[in-house]
């Protein structure tokens, strides 16, 4: 009598576990699957199913390779694999699978599998969290800050680099930074605003933030620093190219400027620097550079000057 009312205990217990294991397998929020130890689905819930556009009833005896993205599928197996070799009770990792309607779903799997006494193999009991939200959203957060760190360095007016983006790039040099360095001054600005105004020097500075970066190559460093000043930084520049293009710069920028049906010319004057065979700091270019400059002012204006 004792052992009938055990055995009959057990059962109960039996389907009572049966029945709590099943609801929280198919109302579970996240995906759950039953995957047999050959990689294909048992059971699959609605949670798992909605994620990739399948019902339960077509997942089921789908292998997962079939709905991984092929760029995902090796790790996914290497991993399988370690479990089935004993080598590791159970994996996680961040994937892709495939949508039915062939778009990505990002996801976080966790895969246990699950053996009989003797450590045969059953099957796996795996969780899957859809991180495509997530991921949206801090791509979103990724590309925001993005754009708040370009504003934040980039002059509001001409669109180059402002002060704080040149001084990043003076923090981010090598100490043996090869380089070329132009101060660049314009001369007679005031003129334009005083004479036109300042919407009139406004569009003055905007031009001057075109012509500039067209006289430098791809990789070549310009910024706005101050209210008519400017400066550019030529990576791997030897002495030759710092002094043609400090020339370009003084000849370009003594062009007439067109300023609401008005011809105006500016002019500039430029203090060049370059690192040469001896080596120099970005800052040390400055203070050199800044030092050819008013050699150049001093010269009358309109020209260049290479530190010695």
């Amino acid at each position: 009598m004792t052992i009938h009312w055990n055995v009959g205990a057990l059962e109960r217990q039996l389907r009572t576990s049966g029945q709590m294991f099943e609801a929280a397998f198919h109302a579970a929020a996240i995906g759950k699957a039953i995957v047999s130890v050959t990689g294909h689905i048992v059971a699959a819930n609605e949670s798992f199913a909605h994620m990739l556009g399948y019902s339960p009833e077509a997942l089921r005896g789908m292998h997962f390779a079939d709905f991984t993205h092929p760029h995902d599928i090796q790790i996914d197996l290497h991993l399988f694999e370690a479990v089935m070799n004993g080598e590791r009770a159970s994996y996680q990792l961040e994937k892709r699978y495939l949508h039915s309607s062939g778009k990505t779903v990002d996801v976080l799997l966790s895969a246990t599998l699950v053996r009989e006494e003797d450590g045969t193999p059953i099957q796996f009991i795996s969780e899957i969290v859809d991180l495509t939200e997530r991921n949206r959203v801090g791509l979103e957060l990724e590309e925001a800050n993005a754009q708040l760190r370009k504003q934040v360095i980039t002059d509001h007016l001409t669109g180059i680099y402002n002060r704080r983006g040149f001084e990043e790039a003076l923090s981010a040099s090598r100490p043996d930074e090869v380089a070329g360095m132009l101060l660049i001054d314009l001369d007679d600005f005031k003129e334009i605003n005083d004479r036109l105004g300042h919407p009139a020097g406004d569009m003055v500075l905007v031009e001057v933030g075109r012509r500039l970066p067209g006289l430098l190559r791809a990789g070549d460093f310009v910024a706005r620093v101050g209210g008519d000043e400017f400066v550019i930084i030529l990576y791997g520049a030897d002495r030759m190219l710092t002094e043609e293009t400090a020339a370009r710069v003084v000849s370009e920028l003594a062009s007439a400027f067109e300023v609401d049906g008005h011809f105006a010319t500016i002019g500039a004057s430029v203090g060049a620097s370059c690192s040469g065979p001896e080596g120099a700091s970005l800052n040390q270019l400055v203070a050199r550079a800044d030092r050819a400059l008013y050699a150049a002012k001093r010269a009358g204006r309109g020209t260049w000057r290479l530190a010695a």
